[in-house]
Formats: C-alpha cells, structure tokens, sequence
C-alpha cells in the first residue's frame, strides 16, 4: 500500500491552514491504538486554544500552538509524525 505524503501546510484532514492561526484543537478518538480525528478547531489565539482544549472533556484530543505561523506548522507536523508512532500513542494510552 502506498503512504499518502501528508502537505506540510495543511491539517491532518486536509484542511489548509490559515495563516492567521496560532492554535489548532483536533478533536480525537483513541480506539483500538489508533487516534482519529474526527474534528478540528482553528484559533487566532494560542490562550483561545488552550482554554478550549482544557475545557472539553476529551482526554484524546490534541491541541498545537506557536507565537508564529512557521512555529504552529512545526508543532503541527510534529503532531502528525506522533499520531503516526506507535510508541507515542502506547504512552498516551496510558496518560489517558
């Protein structure tokens, strides 16, 4: 099977990325040792996202911020390469 290679400036679900955001909420479900995301949540402000990331009572979901765009990015494709690991989603298995 081939890897589908994933764009550097778009979401896990293929959503590009606006330029403006500083957080991204991905909404999760962890079953079966695979996290899916079923949703995400674009915000201006990495507080903004935070605060929506702690106040949603869904221990799988993932939150990335950066003070600037090219940070986000960075986060948010090192969160693509976790979701991929296996030992990554073992350990939040047990976080969670």
């Amino acid at each position: 099977m081939k890897k589908q290679k994933i764009d550097p400036l778009k979401t896990i679900l293929g959503t590009d990325v606006p330029i403006e955001t500083r957080g991204i909420l991905y909404l999760c479900r962890l079953q079966n040792h695979e996290l899916t995301v079923l949703r995400e949540i674009f915000f201006e402000s990495g507080g903004e996202a935070l605060n929506a990331y702690a106040n949603i009572p869904n221990p799988e979901s993932q939150l990335v911020t950066g003070k600037d765009f090219n940070e986000l990015i960075k986060s948010m494709n090192q969160l693509h390469d976790d979701i991929k690991d296996p030992a990554w989603i073992e350990e939040l298995e047990g976080c969670i």
